[in-house]
């Protein structure tokens, strides 16, 4: 009877619905950025924008894949300053390249991370709030798919929360009174004896 497990509402940000998180649609927006970055020439650069997909991918597609998108760029730039015919020297259009990667591994992993962290939050609130549709009589809980759960399964399958089992006072009182009256009949049968 467990269901698959809940599938994530829509988001309310617009960069993480379609095509903000499509990695072919990043990849191609990334490549639109050098493009764009190729045609202003050799001296103004538009580096900056390259934060743009690299963090959209970060976000939506894995830190993995935005780290890769933000090594091509870095190429792709280094490239395009060759094409043009590099300004300065040699050396220095490394260090650059250099510094230019390194800053963008950092945004990239700034993003992953808190991405990640994001997630698992919703993931959390996921599990703690709405409404649970019960039945009145047996506590068994309709789910996502309309499909009736015991509460135990619906609640340990989207929680950490495991149960136990035991007997309340009223409980034992309203359904075990006749053999706690027995019982006690008998204790002081013998207790009388």
């Amino acid at each position: 009877m467990n269901g698959p497990p809940p599938s994530p509402p829509p988001s309310e940000y617009f960069f993480e619905r379609y095509p903000w998180n499509n990695r072919w649609v990043l990849f191609c927006i990334a490549l639109l950025v050098a493009c764009s970055d190729f045609l202003a020439g050799p001296i103004v650069f538009f580096p900056f924008m390259f934060v743009i997909p690299v963090a959209l991918m970060a976000w939506n597609c894995g830190l993995r894949t935005a780290l890769w998108l933000a090594t091509i760029l870095c190429v792709i730039r280094f490239c395009i300053q060759y094409a043009w015919g590099i300004p300065y020297t040699l050396p220095v259009a490394i260090v650059n390249a250099v510094l230019r990667l390194a800053i963008l591994y950092l945004i990239t992993f700034l993003c992953g991370k808190l991405s990640e962290q994001t997630q698992a939050l919703r993931a959390r609130v996921r599990t703690l709030e709405g409404l649970l549709p019960t039945c009145s009589y047996c506590k068994d809980i309709r789910d996502e798919n309309g499909e009736w759960q015991q509460i135990e399964d619906y609640v340990a399958s989207r929680s950490e929360a495991r149960f136990t089992h035991g007997i309340c006072p009223k409980c034992v009182t309203k359904h075990f009174s006749a053999v706690i009256n027995r019982e006690l009949e008998r204790q002081n049968a013998d207790a009388g004896h």
